[in-house]
């Protein structure tokens, strides 16, 4: 198994990326690390250069792990940066056919159903797939990747109303941090929450 972050820019830093790594790792220290990033410097796991062009920005970079360009080959597990992981998540992890994505269950009010925004329910802070397997979703971005960047604010939406098939991971998986406080799951995803001020707190008490 092929565990991956992307690290682009300056919203997180190389601590974030370790602390999401050693806490994946007392759970499964088998699978191969790796963080798809520009900037490799004080990171703990193997890193894979971001490519110059096609030139992406923030979440775009993330495509590119459907490329067919993409070194790594075999089951392909991915989770965003600003995810908290409190239990060990790997028994969910079980189906890499075909393409794995986070259920929004908790985006149930009306303010997330605006057709002129391309909403959608659905989340990309962890994905699951086989390399090889997804490469006409960055085949199709490619060819049309201006119109794309201009069209979507992000890949959750890009992937829904291109019309790419997808199924979701059990509910009980995951625990929106905004929407669900209380919840007790394996994984925590922030979303937009700014993190940077949660990864704080959270280092310093654990």
């Amino acid at each position: 198994m092929n565990i991956i972050f992307v690290k682009w820019g300056n919203k997180y830093n190389s601590e974030h990326v370790n602390t999401l790594y050693l806490s994946l790792l007392q759970y499964n220290s088998k699978a191969n690390y790796y963080c798809y990033t520009e900037d490799p410097s004080n990171l703990l796991m193997s890193t894979i250069p971001i490519v110059s062009k096609p030139r992406l920005k923030r979440w775009w970079n993330k495509l590119y792990m459907f490329s067919h360009n993409f070194p790594l080959s075999g089951e392909c597990l991915f989770f965003d940066i600003d995810t908290r992981i409190n239990k060990n998540p790997f028994p969910y992890f079980n189906d890499f056919s075909g393409l794995t994505l986070i259920d929004c269950h908790w985006k149930n009010d009306s303010i997330f159903d605006r057709p002129h925004n391309y909403d959608v329910r659905i989340n990309s802070s962890v994905i699951t797939w086989t390399s090889g397997t997804m490469n006409d979703i960055w085949e199709k971005f490619y060819k049309n990747k201006d119109y794309y960047l201009r069209k979507y604010k992000g890949i959750d939406r890009f992937i829904v109303h291109e019309g790419f098939t997808y199924k979701t991971f059990p509910t009980e998986l995951i625990q929106s941090f905004k929407f669900e406080p209380n919840k007790i799951a394996p994984i925590t995803t922030y979303e937009e929450l700014d993190y940077g001020d949660h990864f704080t707190k959270n280092t310093k008490t654990n």
